[in-house]
């Protein structure tokens, strides 16, 4: 093999294997990323409202969800406002304290899917 063949394929080895370690760190950078979001939610304050539905049960915390907001809310935008107030709550789970809300008379229905507290 002359020479510059030599070179050749030790080029193109060293820049295959630059290749992959660009892709890795591509990833690793997006990983970074990832992690220093979620950790830049926890690290914020707690709002007015997290800081009152803490210790609440989830009835109750949903109830002032719905008490706090102008609106109307989907079972969605519950789930949603009770998770960014530190309560892991999704619309299924919304959905089942609904109901027993419902009935208890501390929630109406304004419209299909939409409720307010009572």
């Amino acid at each position: 093999m002359d020479p510059l063949a030599k070179d050749l394929d030790a080029v193109e080895k060293e820049l295959r294997e630059a290749e992959l370690e660009y892709k890795r760190l591509g990833v690793h950078i997006e990983g970074l990323r990832a992690k220093r979001g979620a950790l830049a939610k926890l690290a914020v304050k707690p709002t007015r409202l997290a800081e009152k539905i803490q210790g609440m049960t989830k009835a109750d915390a949903i109830v002032t969800v719905l008490r706090a907001s102008p609106d109307p809310m989907t079972l969605g935008q519950i789930a949603e406002a009770m998770t960014n107030a530190g309560r892991l709550t999704n619309s299924n789970g919304a959905s089942v304290y609904i109901d027993g809300l419902l009935k208890q008379g501390k929630v109406v229905r304004v419209e299909r899917g939409l409720y307010r507290d009572a």
